[in-house]
């Protein structure tokens, strides 16, 4: 386990039941706007593992805000105060690595990410079928190549809660190394999701366009 003083324990415990919370009575209040992008007239229906993700999207979506607000707040004090802060630069590069890992899992989840179909959409949907097949056993390739091949050095770093080692020295590598390890893991399993859920479909099931 991390060696952490008491505050520590707290702010960790606290942060973590804030969370929970957020995505068991606030979060579902955000599905249907976040889910929306699949525009198809028969969009399959949300599955368990959809709803986690969308929940973790939409716990996500309030993190830009707060970047947005803490580099506000070290404008006013660098500029109006002179008094720059020794945090707000590490901490918005810090949640803004998180919006950039688990973004990716929204991403699977609408289907969303760059794909090039010059092939697929001229063959038959049996052959697509195929084809998707084949792609998501390459995405749960990789995403479990690099959880199985990480996960040690994560739970080190993780275990002996690693600081970043600057001035204001925050947890990043104890935090972030284990987090790229569980959104490959989830990635995987949103991938096997979409599969088994666009399957049977008669067209292949594309995002919305942007608007």
């Amino acid at each position: 386990m991390p060696i952490l003083d008491p505050s520590g324990y707290i702010w960790v415990a606290s942060l973590c039941s804030a969370s929970l919370l957020w995505m068991l009575f606030i979060a579902p209040k955000f599905i249907p706007m976040l889910s929306r992008r699949l525009h198809n007239a028969d969009s399959p229906p949300l599955t368990l593992i959809d709803h986690i993700t969308l929940r973790i999207s939409s716990l996500l979506m309030f993190v830009v805000a707060i970047i947005m607000g803490i580099m506000l707040f070290e404008v006013i004090m660098r500029y109006v105060f002179a008094r720059p802060t020794i945090w707000v630069e590490e901490m918005s590069r810090w949640l803004g690595g998180i919006i950039f890992l688990v973004a990716g899992l929204y991403a699977m989840q609408q289907r969303t990410h760059i794909r090039v179909t010059i092939v697929y959409d001229i063959v038959s949907r049996s052959t697509q079928r195929i084809m998707d097949a084949i792609g998501t056993m390459l995405v749960c390739a990789f995403c479990w190549a690099v959880s199985w091949g990480y996960w040690e050095n994560a739970l080190r770093k993780f275990s002996s809660w690693e600081l970043y080692g600057s001035a204001w020295n925050p947890p990043i590598p104890a935090i972030m190394k284990p987090l790229i390890c569980l959104v490959c893991a989830w990635m995987s399993i949103q991938a096997i999701n979409n599969l088994i859920a666009d399957w049977r479909r008669t067209e292949p099931l594309a995002p919305a366009e942007d608007s």
